[in-house]
């Protein structure tokens, strides 16, 4: 962020027959109004195999603890929070069955965003998404503007630029041939998430 590195996320995606895992391990540290502030977080979202969620939970443990459960099977989908001042916020929520979940500083959502948008077969597409931790509904662009030249981890590389587009942010995301996100821009917000080599 800003130039400076503020964290670290290790994530794996595995695929069983009709479900898709995808879990994280976050850290995060950084300052604001001169103090510095640590955070652990724990993402895990359910998919089946089409990419569509059924279940989705984040907790986060540090200076601010907080849970978030979400239900999407259920129609509302049904969201329990458990905020940083220990209150119980339980929302509902009409979303699509084929919404895409893209949260707060949780990049491998991405990753899983870049696999729909390439099964679909590319293009210009529109995803409904949905952002958890600000319980925010909209719709998500996605377009392929091309290939271009890269340097990732000291290495050139060639690598498809996508486009996200939101109401309120873009976001530029360089992926290889075989579609893993290599580097995530977010020129806004100053920061910039490159993939270990």
């Amino acid at each position: 962020m800003a130039g400076k590195r503020i964290g670290s996320e290790s994530f794996e995606i595995s695929a069983a027959a009709d479900r898709i895992e995808a879990k994280a391990k976050i850290e995060m540290r950084v300052e604001q109004e001169g103090k510095t502030f640590e955070f652990k977080t724990s993402p895990k979202l359910a998919l089946n195999a089409a990419l569509q969620p059924l279940t989705y939970a984040w907790s986060q443990k540090g200076a601010q603890t907080s849970q978030l459960e979400i239900d999407f099977q259920t129609s509302p989908a049904k969201t329990r929070y458990k905020t940083v001042t220990n209150e119980d916020d339980q929302r509902d929520f009409e979303l699509s069955k084929d919404v895409v979940v893209l949260d707060d500083n949780v990049f491998h959502h991405y990753q899983l965003i870049v696999y729909r948008y390439l099964r679909a077969g590319g293009g210009k597409q529109t995803f409904p998404a949905f952002v958890p931790q600000e319980a925010l509904p909209g719709a998500l662009d996605v377009q392929d503007t091309g290939t271009e030249s890269e340097e990732i981890g000291g290495h050139k590389q060639m690598l498809h630029h996508l486009v996200f587009s939101t109401e309120l942010k873009q976001i530029d995301l360089w992926a290889d041939e075989q579609g893993r996100v290599q580097r995530i821009s977010i020129s806004s917000a100053q920061l910039e998430a490159v993939r270990k080599q």
